[in-house]
């Protein structure tokens, strides 16, 4: 067994260990605490760097831990009071992040290995955006897909897996391993809207665009759950909604329906997806980069 080799297993124990654990409190409570994701990214940090040592890689490669420290510094450092570092924070984090992508980009860009590197800070960047957008809801979800990043800038390679080829290695730098996870993930969880409607029809309570989001529940059933409403008593109107509020008191928001008439409410169940991303670790380890038989038909 080579050093690479080596280096890969640890990584995949050590991801698929905390990755595993995160995904049963996940199922339990729909809570993981950041001490799982700053540890997953610690180990992740200092595998990066003993790789680069070990290939014998440029040492001045190490500087791309300046953009991921500073994005890290941003994601899990809370300034709470109300200082002006507490407002220019995130702006010299993240200028700071922007500026030397643009800078090491620029110094390796026609390097190979580098580019793999490259891929770290340009994921962890789009992660951000996407939970910023509400395309990554959670902040668990977000944090576990940026360790990701920092762990596999290559894809993971034992004996016969991937089953799939990896192909060239520009193919690998354009779908990086953490974006393959989190795709598949997501086509996991696109299988819901399927089983709402079925759910919905059953029950005779189809109601487009609601039917595709979740489904009706009862009250007195809703307390306690793990699930967001998608509707609201807002100045004394009741109003329903496709996008679920982020942050919501349900018991208060329960109340305040039923003391309007409303019974049975619309909810859509927060999934999850730490799960569908654990089950997408350990698929995409051994299956590979689903999209390139597609992209070659």
């Amino acid at each position: 067994m080579d050093d690479t080799t080596f280096i890969t297993i640890i990584q995949i124990i050590a991801t698929g260990s905390i990755l595993g654990y995160a995904s049963y409190l996940d199922f339990k409570t729909r809570r993981v605490s950041n001490r799982f994701w700053i540890v997953l990214s610690v180990i992740a940090i200092a595998i990066l760097s003993l790789r680069m040592v070990i290939e014998e890689v440029r040492l001045e490669y190490l500087l791309i831990l300046v953009p991921i420290l500073a994005i890290l510094a941003d994601v899990y450092i809370d300034f709470r009071d109300d200082s002006p570092l507490a407002g220019l924070a995130p702006l010299l984090e993240y200028g700071c992040a922007i500026a030397s992508t643009i800078i090491l980009a620029y110094m390796w860009r026609d390097d190979e290995y580098f580019l793999h590197l490259m891929t770290i800070p340009v994921m962890m960047f789009a992660i951000i955006v996407m939970y910023a957008f509400d395309i990554i809801r959670g902040g668990a979800d977000a944090k576990a897909l940026i360790a990701l990043s920092i762990m596999f800038p290559f894809y993971p390679q034992i004996d016969i897996f991937p089953i799939i080829a990896l192909g060239d290695w520009y193919t690998e730098v354009f779908f990086p391993f953490s974006f393959i996870v989190l795709v598949n993930a997501a086509i996991l969880v696109a299988f819901l809207p399927i089983l709402f409607v079925v759910k919905n029809i059953a029950s005779r309570e189809f109601e487009i665009p609601y039917a595709f989001l979740g489904y009706k529940m009862d009250a007195d059933e809703i307390r306690g759950k793990h699930v967001w409403l998608m509707e609201h008593i807002v100045d004394g109107n009741h109003v329903r909604h496709t996008k679920p509020r982020r942050k919501e008191e349900l018991e208060s928001e329960v109340e305040l329906l039923v003391a309007a008439g409303h019974e049975r409410l619309w909810i859509t169940p927060k999934v999850p997806f730490i799960i569908p991303i654990f089950a997408s670790l350990v698929f995409t380890t051994i299956v590979g980069n689903i999209l390139l038989p597609i992209m070659n038909l």
